[in-house]
């Protein structure tokens, strides 16, 4: 009681926070590096992630799809490599061509030719089936279907080809990426899906050889051919 009696509001607050720590802070951060050290021990031997390998100690937290906000982050950071490369954005992305609309959220023009982006929201652990074509997002203890990203790749290079292929950018390549934005999701590709969390794919731009190639694309053109193409779908 003496020793309760001497110490002032301050002191007792900070014991407060002390213990606070302690009782909620302090597991959540073991939890999640027990999480972390999963997910490296898996990729260390090259083997997908699955939904049985959280454990009850590693149980994933609970968390929610994207917002606005994480697109408007992403396309800030790209704008950013897009200035120092010299190449343009066209946001947003979508076009519309003989009937049919692509889902593409941003593109990239450079002197390689172009990159079709298509951003997506899911938060939590998103994986697939081996050698099957389903996705999946595994988050707040609900695993569910989601839109396969490299079919819609597949759907978007093709639409894109058909709109350039009459024109004097029928020459430019088309290349195709899937970008999962949420900060802390947990990405289970292939690695020749093209298919990225945020970090990944800024780490695929800066340094896959395929960005170094000039093609000899009108960049500026082909951007402001694409915005109008936006505007009309």
């Amino acid at each position: 009681m003496d020793f309760l009696s001497n110490m002032t509001n301050k002191d007792i607050m900070l014991i407060g926070l002390l213990a606070f720590a302690c009782v909620l802070i302090l597991p959540n951060l073991i939890r999640r590096r027990r999480i972390q050290k999963q997910i490296f021990e898996k990729k260390k031997k090259g083997e997908p992630i699955r939904p049985e390998d959280f454990t009850p100690g590693a149980k994933l937290f609970y968390t929610h799809n994207a917002n606005p906000s994480e697109i408007e982050e992403f396309l800030a950071k790209l704008k950013t490599h897009a200035f120092k490369h010299e190449m343009k954005i066209v946001f947003p992305g979508s076009i519309s061509f003989q009937g049919k609309k692509s889902p593409t959220t941003m593109i990239l023009v450079g002197r390689f030719g172009l990159l079709l982006i298509r951003c997506y929201g899911f938060g939590g652990h998103i994986y697939t089936e081996h050698g099957k074509s389903d996705w999946y997002q595994n988050m707040n203890e609900a695993i569910k279907e989601i839109p396969n990203p490299v079919r819609s790749m597949q759907e978007e290079k093709a639409l894109m080809s058909d709109l350039l292929k009459k024109t004097e950018f029928a020459r430019a390549a088309v290349f195709c990426a899937s970008v999962f934005t949420r900060p802390n999701v947990i990405l289970s590709a292939p690695t020749d899906s093209n298919v990225y969390d945020r970090r990944g794919f800024f780490e695929w731009l800066e340094s896959a050889p395929l960005f170094e190639k000039d093609a000899q694309i009108p960049v500026k053109k082909l951007a402001d051919f694409l915005a109008e193409a936006v505007k009309r779908g």
